[in-house]
C-alpha cells in the first residue's frame, strides 16, 4: 500500500501545483509549449470528461466517489501487485486532485491543450487517471498474475 499512497500523493501534489501555476501565469492567452503538439491554455471545466454533466453539482460530487468506491470494492478480492498499486495510485491521485478542486472552487482548472485533439483540454489529474486506467487494462490483458484472487487455490 505504500507505493499506492506515494504515487497518489505525488500525483495530487503535481496536479495541484500545475493548476495553481496555470491560474497564476496563463491568464493572458495561450502559450505554445511544444509547437503542433502541446499548448498551455487556461480553461475552467465545471463538468467532467469533456464538460459532461456541466452544472449538475450533486452528480459531480457523488458520482466520482461512487466510482472510486466500486473500484476499491472490486480490487479488495485480489492480491494487489506493485504494478497495480502504481496504477491505482495514479487513479486515486488524479481523482483527489480534481475532486478537491471541484469541492473548493466548483470547477476544475484545465491547461493542457493538444492541437491535434481540438475538443480536448485536460490537466495532470486527467492524464494520471487515463494512464492509470491504461495500466490496469494492460495488466488485465497481459499480466494475469496481477489478478490472482485472495481466496483462490494456488
Amino acid at each position: 500500500m505504500v507505493w499506492m499512497g506515494l504515487v497518489a500523493a505525488a500525483t495530487l501534489f503535481l496536479d495541484l501545483l500545475t493548476k495553481r501555476l496555470a491560474t497564476l501565469h496563463l491568464g493572458h492567452g495561450d502559450v505554445s509549449a511544444i509547437p503542433w503538439l502541446l499548448t498551455l491554455r487556461l480553461t475552467h471545466n465545471d463538468g467532467i470528461a469533456l464538460g459532461l454533466m456541466s452544472g449538475n453539482q450533486i452528480a459531480l460530487l457523488v458520482l466520482p466517489v461512487v466510482i472510486v468506491l466500486c473500484g476499491w470494492l472490486m480490487l479488495r478480492k485480489y492480491h494487489i501487485t506493485i504494478y497495480t498499486r502504481i496504477a491505482c495510485g495514479l487513479i486515486l491521485g488524479g481523482f483527489l486532485g480534481n475532486y478537491i478542486e471541484r469541492l473548493v472552487q466548483g470547477y476544475v482548472v484545465d491547461m493542457l491543450y493538444f492541437p491535434f485533439l481540438p475538443w480536448f483540454v485536460c490537466n495532470v489529474a486527467d492524464v494520471a487517471v487515463c494512464f492509470g486506467v491504461a495500466l490496469l487494462v494492460f495488466s488485465l490483458l497481459f499480466r494475469p498474475g496481477d489478478w490472482r484472487e485472495k481466496n483462490a487455490e494456488d
